[in-house]
């Protein structure tokens, strides 16, 4: 053999190689923190339980998941005094608001600014205050020690002098000194915008891991206020009721985004990042899902498109199916709150399936893990059919941001 036939032998291989890496691979792995940081893996997580869904957790070891310990202390910090403001507002679902919450409290925290709770403004432009939808004195007491609180009551001069700025999502303390920092000495008041920049953009601007500050904004301060808690926690007792085994999954699938540009990504070309219920049934069929067990689909409404997921799973419900009358008609009327009902079913249901890649996906796991609910499973295009090959990389990798928050 000449060197032109060895040097293409060798080629050859190593796309064999590469294309067997790429099928093994979970293919939400690419896309799913498209709009988040990334961080780096820290070794496989050898306490993952290894079952197939058809041998689902019993009660008993599912209410023994262990909520984890926040490795910071949000009362041992002494409170500097205040510099100026720092104000925010909470936009589009859930998801968003635990991120925006999250870098506000960090620009905060570096200005040495006093934070004003903010206004929230619905996906359909509806205005909301704080108090409406999360709980605000948990808010602002269990922020004491990280940087002061106080409520939107200030006149209209003080908006007259505020300036609005852009910061990354998880930025370092370097660009906020740098970029944010500057224009708060000038004003002592700026409006903190946040963005998710794509992962080429984060280099110099955030940090991989959550700060401390952030860590204790999102899984101990905020918090839905206790009538909304109390709607959420009846709707699970419903959702378990249905099911022979008092659990349920619950399936993060939205009709619309399928065919949009959520569903493609010029990271992951070729690979999939979303699946629709036909794709669902039979990922659910081929790791041995129990047929009667209880399914909660996110999908508003019922509709054509979940008729191959209830043909195979009858036990398939949605808002529409579970929630009451009253409901619909009074606390959950409005998009934002049904999209807050989702978020949080997802939450904590005894298994999470994603059927899409993105922030959604990604701050749900984040609660999951503050939990100890680490059963999330994304279907992707492997032909394995035991459950433990389908958990999602943020898990099996322990990759996902909140584990720099909790101490085992």
């Amino acid at each position: 053999m000449d060197l032109r036939e060895v040097m293409g032998a060798i080629l050859t291989f190593s796309m064999f190689v590469m294309l067997g890496n790429m099928i093994k691979r979970d293919h939400f792995d690419g896309d799913v923190l498209l709009d988040v940081p990334v961080t780096s893996n820290v070794g496989q997580d050898t306490t993952m339980a290894r079952h197939s869904l058809a041998q689902l957790p019993n009660e008993e070891s599912t209410n023994s998941a262990q909520q984890l310990k926040l490795c910071f202390n949000g009362s041992s910090l002494r409170k500097a005094q205040s510099k100026g403001y720092v104000t925010f507002s909470l936009t589009d679902g859930p998801e968003y608001h635990i991120s925006q919450v999250a870098n506000a409290v960090l620009v905060a925290k570096h200005l040495g600014a006093t934070l004003v709770l903010p206004d929230i403004i619905g996906s359909e432009g509806e205005k909301r205050g704080f108090e409406e939808i999360y709980d605000a004195e948990r808010f602002i007491s269990s922020m004491s020690g990280v940087v002061q609180v106080e409520r939107r009551n200030h006149p209209d001069s003080f908006m007259q002098r505020l300036v609005s700025v852009k910061v990354p999502y998880n930025a370092n303390p370097g660009y906020i000194m740098t970029h944010v920092d500057p224009l708060f000495r000038a004003t002592r008041n700026v409006r903190v915008i946040t963005y998710f920049p794509s992962v080429t953009m984060q280099a110099g601007r955030v940090d991989k891991d959550m700060s401390p500050y952030s860590c204790w904004a999102t899984f101990e301060a905020l918090r839905l206020k206790p009538e909304l808690q109390e709607v959420v926690n009846s709707i699970v007792g419903r959702l378990k009721s249905h099911g022979p085994d008092r659990q349920f999954v619950a399936v993060d699938y939205k009709g619309e985004m399928l065919g949009t540009s959520t569903c493609r990504s010029n990271a992951n070309k070729g690979m999939k990042n979303c699946y629709n219920p036909v794709e669902i049934a039979q990922f659910f069929q081929r790791i041995g899902y129990p047929q009667y067990s209880t399914i909660y689909v996110t999908q508003s409404e019922p509709g054509y498109s979940l008729r191959s997921l209830k043909d195979l799973y009858p036990n398939t419900l949605t808002k529409e199916d579970i929630m009451q009358e009253a409901e619909k008609g009074g606390l959950l009327k409005s998009k934002l709150e049904q999209e807050l009902i989702d978020f949080y079913l997802c939450s904590v249901s005894e298994v999470f399936v994603p059927a899409k890649s993105g922030l959604f996906y990604a701050n749900v796991v984040g609660n999951r893990i503050a939990s100890g609910k680490t059963d999330i499973l994304v279907p992707a295009q492997i032909t394995s059919n035991l459950a433990q090959d389908h958990v999602s990389s943020y898990i099996s990798k322990r990759s996902h941001p909140a584990y720099a928050c909790f101490c085992q």
